[in-house]
C-alpha cells in the first residue's frame, strides 16, 4: 500500500497532478497495490481538485476523519467529537484568543460557524472569503455533531499549538501549515482516532497489509503520524528541514517527488 498527501505532495503548486505523478498512480494500480490519498481537505474540497476518474482506491479526508472508497463515492468511516470534546476545544480556543471555526458533521464539513478573536489576523480572514458560501458567526453549537475545529494563529503564534494540546483530552490535536499563506499555523482539533496514520491502519487491517508494507510521503507536519506508523517514511524535498532531517527525502512536488517514491515501491515489490 502506498498513502501519499495530496497538497503540496502528489499534486504540484497549482493544486494540478502531473504526467509523471498520474502514469505512477496508475502503475501502482497495474501492479495490484493499494492507493491511498489522506488529505487534510474536507471530502468538499477534495472533489474541487480530483475527480471521479482520479486514479486511486481511497480518499483519507479531512485529516482521516472519513474515509471514502473512491470508484463508487462510498463512504466507509467517519469519526466526529463527542459534544463534550466539542465544547472544551471551543473554550480553550476561547481561553487562548484564537480564531477559530467549527465544523459541521460529515460529509457538510466544509460548512462552518466561526468565533474571532481581537486581533488581526489575514490568514483567517482569507479562509473566511474563500468559503464564504458556507461558513456563519457563531460558536458551532448547532450543529448536531461537530467533525472538527480548526483554529488559526499567527505565524509567530506556534507555541499556540502546544498550548491547545496540553490543555485538552481525549482529541488528537494536528499542526499544518496554511495552505493559504504558508507561515501561519492552523490547528485541528479532532476526535482521538482521527488522524492519517489511523486511517491507514484501517484500511491496511481491512485488506490484511502489515503496516511494514506501506510506503507514506508527505509534505508537513500534518502527515508525521502517519510517516512513523508506515514500514517506509519520505518527504518530498518542499518539507520543511525538520522533517526533511528526520524522513528520506525524495524531490520536490514539482519535480515529481511522488513518481519516485513509486520507482522505488515497484522496483521492490
Amino acid at each position: 500500500m502506498v498513502v501519499s498527501d495530496l497538497d503540496g505532495t502528489l499534486l504540484d503548486g497549482t493544486s494540478q497532478l502531473s504526467l509523471g505523478n498520474r502514469a505512477a498512480l496508475i502503475r501502482l494500480g497495474e501492479a495490484g497495490i493499494v492507493r491511498v490519498v489522506a488529505t487534510g481537505r474536507s471530502l468538499f474540497a477534495a472533489r474541487r481538485v480530483i475527480d471521479a476518474e482520479f486514479p486511486i482506491d481511497y480518499l483519507a479526508f479531512s485529516s482521516g476523519a472519513g474515509i471514502v472508497h473512491w470508484r463508487s463515492q462510498k463512504l466507509l468511516r467517519t469519526w466526529h467529537l463527542a459534544p463534550v470534546r466539542a465544547a472544551q476545544a471551543r473554550n480553550v480556543c476561547r481561553e487562548l484568543d484564537l480564531d477559530f471555526m467549527v465544523h459541521d458533521a460529515i460529509p457538510n464539513n466544509h460548512r462552518f460557524e466561526y468565533e474571532r478573536s481581537h486581533r488581526r489576523n489575514a490568514d483567517f480572514d482569507r479562509r473566511l472569503e474563500r468559503y464564504a458560501a458556507f461558513s456563519s458567526r457563531g460558536s458551532g453549537a448547532s450543529f448536531r455533531r461537530v467533525t472538527q475545529l480548526v483554529a488559526v494563529a499567527r505565524p509567530d503564534e506556534r507555541d499556540r499549538f502546544d498550548a491547545v494540546r496540553d490543555a485538552l483530552t481525549g482529541v488528537n490535536v494536528v499542526l499544518a501549515t496554511s495552505p493559504l499563506d504558508h507561515e501561519s499555523h492552523w490547528i485541528e482539533i479532532l476526535n482521538r482516532r482521527a488522524s492519517k496514520s489511523h486511517a491507514a491502519s484501517w484500511l491496511a487491517a481491512i485488506a490484511g497489509i502489515s503496516p511494514r508494507a506501506v510506503a507514506a510521503i508527505g509534505n508537513d507536519y500534518n502527515d508525521v503520524d502517519l510517516l512513523h506508523w508506515a514500514g517506509d517514511g519520505y518527504v518530498v524535498a518542499n518539507a520543511p528541514e525538520e522533517l526533511r532531517s528526520g524522513f528520506t527525502t525524495l524531490p520536490a512536488n514539482s519535480a515529481d517527488g511522488f513518481s519516485a517514491l513509486v520507482d522505488r515501491v515497484v522496483a521492490g515489490a
